[in-house]
């Protein structure tokens, strides 16, 4: 009978056990948040604490992040006897956004998270958080069950150096649990990082515009005058200039070219390539070169042509003029009058002219001025006189009153370079009283005729020989006439020599 009882007793403690077994078995499978059990078979005690009713708390919050203390989507009520344990919940977080106040894809931050998580916590597990998004990319953060605050039951993730990809602002991570025997299934959790921002496309530079190189001229050029004389040394001046456009000419240089068939120009000294340098757009520069003529040269222009050329800019070829004319060498060169001359009685004025220079000289005029003249003013119209040339003009001399005629002879006319010019020459010549023909104190005594007051018949009357007198002064006139035209033509003859000799 006792063993009977034994057995009976024995039975009834097993079936109490399963039963209690069963009824935990069904508690904890309602939980999604709790892991199945582990193959051995817990103690009364460990049940317990498993299913043993959680306290409400409240989540808390900090001031960058936001906090949800609802259970996780899909997780299950606790039986009606015994309380479901809270699935893991965000309770804050932070954001540490490095160099910059705003995530753009690209950059890095420090991620900080507070997960309230009450089953890890009282399993005494260790729990893995791993990213779980394409948008962020970094490390798994991790935290050990014993730096968990056990008094709320959180948890703490610091990821850091997590770099933000570009797209959704979701950071999603799942929290896995490291314990072989507490084991869970694998919770995701999510949270907005409301400083993640696309990085605004840059506003495109505008385009440079092309480069405009100005050109380069000759503005203008002096030498001193309007032309330079054959033989003597003048400054040359340049004005360069350029136009307008955007960016400088680089390395300008100047050079000079003379004409290949002549040696009428030449530098006096220098070089004819002259560096000038950088010249902005709408600049003036200004170069000088000491030249010299050929005093041989015959008068006319000489050209020069003006290279200039820069490193980025197009090449000028720009031609100038200079006219040369020969130093003016027209002379007077004899002037015969009358030394005496009787009152009534008429003389001549002879001038002898000379042009020796080069360049012919244009519309020649004669004119004689001056004091007791009968007859004042005139004027020749000569024209032109070639280089080399001499010729004379004549003028009849006439007092107005006995004395002294003082006069000149003014030679006017134009040179090589247009300008009017002239030469004077001055003259003088004494007017005495006509003798009385019958006054016999007027004549010698020797050359009177000793008929002369009888009447000899058949003798020359007296104005007869006074015709002879005065035919045999025409002839000597005549005869001075031509010896002076001998003469100038002589000295023609003779400075062609010389200038044949030069």
């Amino acid at each position: 009978m006792k063993q009977t009882t034994g057995k009976i007793t024995s039975l009834a403690l097993s079936l109490a056990l399963a039963l209690s077994l069963f009824a935990g078995m069904t508690a904890f499978a309602d939980d999604p948040a709790a892991a199945p059990a582990a193959p051995s078979t817990p103690s009364a005690s460990q049940n317990a604490a498993n299913t043993a009713p959680a306290p409400a708390k409240s989540a808390p919050t900090n001031s960058t992040g936001t906090s949800s203390g609802a259970p996780a989507s899909g997780s299950a009520s606790a039986s009606s006897s015994t309380p479901a344990v809270q699935a893991p919940f965000i309770s804050n977080y932070s954001v540490d956004v490095k160099n910059d106040s705003q995530l753009f894809p690209g950059g890095k931050a420090d991620i900080t998270i507070t997960v309230v998580d009450e089953w890890a916590d009282s399993h005494g597990v260790q729990l893995r958080a791993r990213i779980n998004t394409g948008s962020f990319v970094g490390k798994d953060a991790i935290e050990p069950y014993a730096e968990a605050d056990h008094a709320i039951h959180a948890y703490k993730f610091e990821f850091k150096d997590i770099e933000y990809t570009g797209g959704d602002n979701t950071f999603k991570f799942d929290i896995i649990t490291e314990d072989p025997v507490n084991v869970r299934e694998i919770v995701t959790r999510s949270l907005p990082v409301n400083q993640c921002a696309e990085r605004p496309e840059p506003t495109p530079s505008p385009s440079p515009a092309p480069a405009e190189v100005p050109k380069i001229m000759v503005k203008d050029f002096t030498f001193g005058g309007t032309s330079v004389e054959a033989g003597k040394e003048f400054t040359l001046e340049l004005t360069l200039f350029t136009t307008s456009g955007n960016t400088n000419l680089e390395d300008v240089m100047v050079g000079l070219t003379f004409p290949t068939d002549s040696k009428s120009i030449s530098l006096a000294s220098g070089s004819m390539n002259t560096y000038v340098g950088t010249m902005a757009p709408g600049a003036t520069s200004t170069i000088s070169y000491k030249m010299v003529t050929d005093a041989t040269m015959n008068p006319g222009a000489v050209s020069i042509t003006v290279q200039l050329t820069s490193k980025n800019g197009e090449a000028v070829s720009s031609p100038i003029s200079i006219p040369v004319t020969q130093p003016e060498r027209f002379e007077i060169t004899n002037i015969e009058a009358p030394e005496t001359m009787m009152m009534g009685e008429e003389g001549y004025l002879s001038v002898t002219f000379v042009n020796k220079g080069k360049s012919s000289i244009n519309n020649l005029t004669a004119e004689i001025q001056g004091e007791n003249l009968a007859n004042p003013g005139q004027s020749q119209f000569l024209g032109n006189v070639a280089a080399g040339t001499e010729n004379s003009v004549d003028f009849s001399v006439m007092a107005s009153a006995e004395g002294v005629i003082s006069g000149k002879v003014i030679l006017s006319y134009e040179n090589a370079k247009g300008e009017t010019t002239s030469l004077e020459k001055e003259f003088s010549c004494t007017v005495q009283a006509m003798p009385a023909m019958d006054d016999p104190g007027m004549m010698d005594p020797g050359m009177m005729d000793p008929t002369m007051g009888e009447d000899v018949g058949g003798g020359m009357p007296v104005w007869g020989w006074a015709l002879i007198v005065v035919g045999v002064g025409a002839v000597a006139a005549v005869i001075v006439v031509v010896i002076r035209k001998k003469q100038a033509a002589k000295k023609l003859a003779q400075l062609e020599d010389e200038d044949e000799d030069i």
